[in-house]
């Protein structure tokens, strides 16, 4: 047992409680000290620093032993104690998006819940590797692209010895005896990256919104703690702030958005932030080519795409992208999911929420602007007029070379829309 565990034990079986929880209730005894709290603060000005000044208020209340339980256990074995907002530092989410702004490497600790099998079969990948079934606990660096909008390299280490190593590229999967599989695409990314896109987001789409101060006892930090849900995604999530760094330190995700109890899907327990990573972070040693395994992707599956023969690349890229937004105007979700092959496992209803959303059959192509280029391929500009707005969406096309002949798909958005200047 660690030291961490037996001092939990110890401090539940000197409390006279009659069905004292487990370890495994942790979790459940932290989320149970808010409701104490915020019944607390209403008859103090200041809920007390001290673990015995604490349990002198919380006793004053008609609380559940369980309850009480709870916040003796969140400052004893967790060491936070909630603040009263009026007491500590005015925090506002653009302080958290400005000062992310300066750091374009991650290190995640924490542990996931998620089919790799759903995962993968949802993107249209075949002969899938040995994957276990979930990722579980790990560990995760990632590096952001130039513009902070999303990562270009990731590089995760999972239960097993697992390595998966993402690009915008390709994505290599290495078992621990060293088998090695690529997997070609853009598959393993954080996007949005968590700076203003993500926080931003969160912040103007979701429909609750709470936020908790408190502090770390053991190391005197004021932590800043926001719940909020999304009822739509039926998504809810906890997030922690540092108050002086106002850098994201941690952050939980359920896959519903009426409460935050249970085990989350994802929980991302630390978060370390680096100016920048060093490259050789998103190396691994890989066999001789011919060792490795390819996995069949629809990105070069020549079933998808259009034939790019003869065209220049602009014309190529004008043409597709013209039958692609006459096919989401149009609905047509077999046409979509033969130019843009990663939407060819999705759902009708996921389809054409990721395209169009509240714009069914409202989405004209207005003009093309000026290409550049990318990783993956060139980027194309594409002004929009949706429903009552128009926007700017970057659309990549991504070219082959197939049996000797030339074809391109559409392969990703970069980046979130924008508003016409």
């Amino acid at each position: 047992m660690s030291e961490y565990e037996d001092k939990f034990k110890k401090i539940v079986e000197n409390l006279n409680i009659d069905d004292k929880p487990d370890f495994a209730h942790r979790e459940k005894l932290g989320r149970e000290v808010t409701s104490t709290f915020s019944s607390a603060k209403d008859k103090t000005p200041y809920l007390q620093t001290t673990s015995q000044s604490l349990r002198r208020t919380i006793m004053k209340n008609r609380m559940t032993k369980l309850s009480t339980a709870a916040a003796i256990i969140l400052i004893a074995v967790f060491g936070v104690t909630l603040l009263d907002k009026a007491a500590t530092p005015a925090w506002a989410i653009e302080q958290s998006i400005e000062a992310m702004k300066n750091y374009r490497g991650i290190h995640y600790s924490g542990t996931i819940s998620i089919s790799w099998e759903d995962f993968f079969e949802n993107l249209g990948v075949q002969d899938l590797p040995e994957l276990p079934e979930s990722l579980g606990e790990f560990e995760m660096w990632a590096q952001a692209d130039e513009e902070l909008s999303r990562s270009s390299a990731t590089k995760i280490i999972c239960q097993d010895n697992i390595i998966i190593l993402g690009s915008k590229l390709q994505t290599y999967v290495q078992l621990a005896d060293g088998t090695t599989y690529d997997i070609q695409g853009d598959f393993m990314k954080i996007d949005p990256w968590p700076t203003s896109k993500l926080l931003r987001h969160l912040k103007d789409n979701t429909s609750t919104w709470t936020e908790l101060y408190g502090m770390n006892a053991e190391t005197g930090k004021e932590r800043i703690f926001v719940k909020c849900g999304d009822s739509e995604r039926n998504r809810s999530w906890e997030i922690e702030f540092d108050a002086e760094s106002k850098l994201l330190i941690s952050l939980r995700q359920w896959n519903r958005s009426d409460n935050h109890e249970g085990l989350p899907n994802i929980n991302i327990w630390e978060i370390v932030h680096y100016e920048e990573l060093p490259d050789d972070i998103f190396e691994i040693d890989l066999p001789d080519s011919g060792e490795i395994i390819a996995v069949n992707t629809p990105l070069y599956d020549p079933d998808y795409g259009m034939d790019a023969e003869g065209l220049t690349q602009e014309q190529a890229c004008h043409k597709i992208l013209e039958e692609f937004w006459q096919a989401v105007n149009e609905q047509d979700l077999d046409k979509i999911r033969k130019l843009l092959p990663y939407s060819a496992k999705w759902s009708d209803e996921v389809l054409m929420s990721n395209l169009a959303g509240d714009n069914e059959g409202s989405v004209r192509l207005l003009e093309i602007g000026q290409i550049y280029e990318s990783k993956i391929g060139p980027v194309v500009p594409c002004t929009l007029q949706l429903k009552d707005e128009k926007k700017v969406i970057d659309m990549i096309v991504m070219f082959r070379e197939i049996d000797g002949k030339s074809s391109c798909i559409v392969h990703s958005n970069k980046g979130q829309p924008r508003p016409v200047e």
